[in-house]
């Protein structure tokens, strides 16, 4: 199913009633996540309701690329070149004294997951308030158990973005008046892991009460994964990869069990968002038209120099160009081709991962046969030889095999938004390479100048 006018418009009125301000205005300060109520927030239709649910999806996929694109640049896996912006060469880098600009442009994935966290929030109190008999008790839970888990999914990329800054768990209390545009306080990053398996914990019981079917259509994207059943195993394996950050090895276990994971099923097994190039739907935003000079994304050089020989994702995910792109002291040779067309899905969380998460959890719990057997099966998947012949020393050397999965990852999840998180988790961020003796590896971004603002305008 494509994505239609009339949902994004639905969706688009939850913002379009707010006062506006200047991005640099102090004195009208507004939640900077565009927060609004709707009439549909009481006696909504079913009509009405579907509409939101597809809308909520649609939303989802917005702050994708710029999250990949910062995360990526950081983690040393790709660079954007871009001729218009000279920041993401430089300032990102780390090459400028003093760091990140109070109002820096790599924070757009934040006022985008924000806004779709925002958004999910408004269609479960739609649905719990929706016209009499709309809605079946079960329904109303399964929109319960996928909002739940839309809103870690967001809470997530911006918590591990954010990182010591921490993020918002509570940021305004919806039911009580008065109080919709005032923020809650920063949090930890371990509390915010927390919450964030709590939600997702919260919304597994929720769609366990769910029916047999969403009180909504749930999209092409999700087929396989479209009932509150189905769904929850992809909440469960969102609640896998929190886990694998709260270096919860054990539990990390107990729930890919739960979810989807299948160790001699399709690596590509999973939810995707979807594209398409219908009048009001949008287009796969990592799809970029090779051997551009504009803004072309291209790959750090060590991820081609550094391959294993015979490994076949080098060759699905990057394309040597006709001619070299320069810019900045970064040398592009190769283009990111990741997506050859505009209308090509991009996974949200995929069996290869849940395959990676488990090898790890499994080596981190002392069982280094299972582990090998699980990475054996994204190397054979990759072109590769299994471990035991390839590389005999690593089979039972546990650090060796950690070094094997993180570059199993690397190559795996290219350009996904796991790199750097990977490293840093790790505390390898000395290890990324730089390509200027002035560039410098950040652990964090700094917090968004809109969410600074917010908080001076309503101290705690």
């Amino acid at each position: 199913m494509k994505f239609s006018f009339k949902h994004m418009v639905l969706l688009a009125g939850l913002t379009l009633s707010m006062p506006s301000c200047s991005f640099f205005e102090v004195e009208d300060t507004i939640d900077p996540n565009n927060p609004t109520l709707e009439s549909i927030l009481t006696n909504a239709s079913r009509i009405q309701i579907n509409q939101l649910g597809i809308g909520i999806q649609s939303a989802l996929r917005n702050g994708r690329s710029n999250f990949v694109l910062v995360a990526g640049s950081i983690g040393r896996e790709i660079y954007n070149l871009a001729s218009t912006e000279l920041t993401w060469t430089t300032e990102l880098l780390g090459s400028t004294n003093g760091g990140f600009s109070a109002t820096t442009l790599f924070n757009g994935y934040y006022a985008d997951f924000s806004q779709t966290r925002r958004r999910a929030e408004f269609f479960k109190m739609a649905a719990e308030n929706s016209a009499p008999g709309a809605l079946t008790d079960a329904e109303k839970d399964g929109i319960r158990g996928f909002v739940n888990t839309v809103e870690a999914y967001t809470m997530l990329n911006m918590l591990n973005m954010q990182y010591k800054n921490g993020i918002r768990i509570k940021y305004t209390d919806l039911y009580s008046p008065g109080d919709l545009l005032k923020p809650g306080p920063f949090v930890s990053y371990e509390e915010g892991l927390k919450e964030i398996r709590r939600l997702l914990d919260e919304g597994a019981t929720q769609l366990a009460a769910g029916g047999a079917t969403f009180g909504f259509t749930m999209t092409s994207g999700y087929a396989g994964f479209n009932t509150p059943a189905t769904f929850r195993k992809v909440n469960r394996a969102l609640a896998a990869r929190t886990a694998m950050y709260q270096q919860d090895w054990t539990g990390m276990l107990t729930l890919l069990n739960d979810s989807f994971l299948d160790l001699n099923g399709p690596m590509t097994t999973g939810p995707n968002f979807t594209y398409s190039t219908t009048s009001g739907d949008i287009t796969n935003p990592q799809f970029q038209q090779m051997n551009t000079t504009a803004s072309p994304v291209v790959a750090q050089s060590l991820f081609i120099t550094e391959a294993e020989p015979g490994d076949t994702r080098v060759a699905k995910k990057v394309t040597k160009r006709s001619s070299v792109r320069a810019m900045n002291g970064i040398i592009g040779e190769y283009d990111v081709s990741l997506y050859p067309t505009s209308t090509l899905p991009i996974s949200i969380i995929r069996n290869e991962e849940l395959i990676l998460m488990y090898a790890e959890a499994m080596m981190q719990t002392g069982k280094l046969a299972e582990a090998v057997t699980a990475l054996d099966k994204v190397r054979v998947a990759a072109g590769l030889k299994e471990l035991a012949v390839a590389k005999p020393t690593v089979v039972n050397n546990k650090a060796a095999l950690i070094d094997e999965l993180l570059n199993q990852r690397r190559y795996s999840l290219f350009y996904e938004g796991f790199r750097w998180f990977d490293m840093r988790r790790y505390g390898r961020l000395d290890q990324l390479p730089n390509d200027q003796p002035n560039h410098k590896v950040y652990e964090q971004l700094i917090r968004p100048f809109a969410e600074v603002q917010w908080d001076a305008k309503n101290p705690q």
